[in-house]
């Protein structure tokens, strides 16, 4: 199996193994809360998945359980390709987010919703602004109504 990234990777950094599970931890979380995973990681972890779903326990349980590495073969093809894309960025973002003791911030769900918040950009692309002749547009058109 091709492994995608490991909690080796950020053990140096962490320091202890629990905080090292912190970064990857969250992102299985929001691959499995936005269908991103692989119909054979799906029934291999159902039972876990439900305590996602639920947001139930800590964020990293489910990357615990999974042995605490992301394999290729976990993801859908979609899940794989922002995977590719955003893995590179993820030490970065999860520092600006948390702070210098990143690591040190608790396993639970408000603290994976603001990273949600960051990745969910990466996955959808940010929001397209109107430009400035299509406001022009929409208040002319209000003018004559």
């Amino acid at each position: 199996m091709t492994v995608l990234a490991s909690v080796d990777d950020y053990l140096p950094d962490a320091g202890a193994l629990d905080r090292a599970l912190l970064p990857l931890g969250f992102v299985l979380a929001f691959c499995a809360q936005h269908g991103l995973l692989s119909q054979t990681f799906l029934q291999l972890r159902g039972e876990q998945l439900s305590s996602v779903r639920l947001q139930e326990g800590p964020v990293t349980a489910l990357f615990a359980v999974h042995g605490g590495t992301l394999y290729v073969s976990d993801f859908s093809p979609r899940g794989l390709q922002f995977l590719q894309n955003y893995l590179p960025r993820l030490p970065e973002d999860f520092a600006d987010l948390f702070g210098e003791d990143c690591y040190g911030i608790k396993d639970d769900w408000s603290n994976y919703q603001r990273l949600a918040n960051v990745m969910i950009r990466h996955l959808l692309g940010q929001p397209k602004r109107p430009s400035f002749w299509k406001s022009i547009q929409s208040k002319l058109g209000g003018l004559w109504r």
